[in-house]
């Protein structure tokens, strides 16, 4: 039987990264740029001081030492829309206003991850709420519409006795 990542155990970096993003999103989708980024930093730590093995350094440098931190307040950008765009070793993380977020790889541009804020979220419940509704109508429309009656058959026999207007 194998440990769970929950189980406190050692993981790799890249297992790390998974356990990160699974509980992101299961936390509730942010509001603002500031609660993106302070769950990522959370989480982040609490991942951190879970599975990697490495003490925190309360000061840690540009080097890596085996463990992942949140993005150093120096290289955090404020946008005058409420924007966060955050900077790593590895990764652009950007935190819109509306609390949506996105890592992107410094390297390749590639999304590594992203998820809706708040405002996004309820935007989307809303339109899939809408659909359902609009669906449950045509339903409804349907089954209360009169029934057309149907085409007669092409081909049908006249009842015994009757002519069927042949003369021969």
């Amino acid at each position: 039987m194998s440990e769970s990542p929950e189980s406190g155990r050692i993981l790799s970096l890249p297992e790390r990264l998974a356990v990160l993003y699974q509980r992101l999103g299961e936390l509730p989708a942010p509001r603002t740029a500031d609660e993106a980024l302070q769950q990522l930093n959370t989480t982040l730590e609490a991942v951190e001081d879970q599975h990697s093995g490495v003490p925190k350094d309360p000061n840690p440098g540009l080097k890596f030492d085996g463990r992942m931190y949140p993005p150093r307040s120096d290289f955090i950008e404020r946008k005058p829309d409420g924007g966060i765009v955050a900077t790593t070793k590895g990764n652009m993380i950007y935190a819109s206003p509306d609390g949506a977020l996105r890592i992107t790889n410094r390297r390749s541009g590639g999304e590594v991850y992203s998820r809706a804020g708040a405002a996004q979220s309820a935007q989307d419940r809303r339109a899939a709420a809408a659909a359902a509704r609009s669906t449950t109508a045509t339903q409804d429309a349907q089954t209360t519409a009169p029934q057309q009656p149907s085409a007669a058959p092409a081909h049908r026999k006249e009842p015994p006795g009757t002519s069927q207007g042949r003369s021969r």
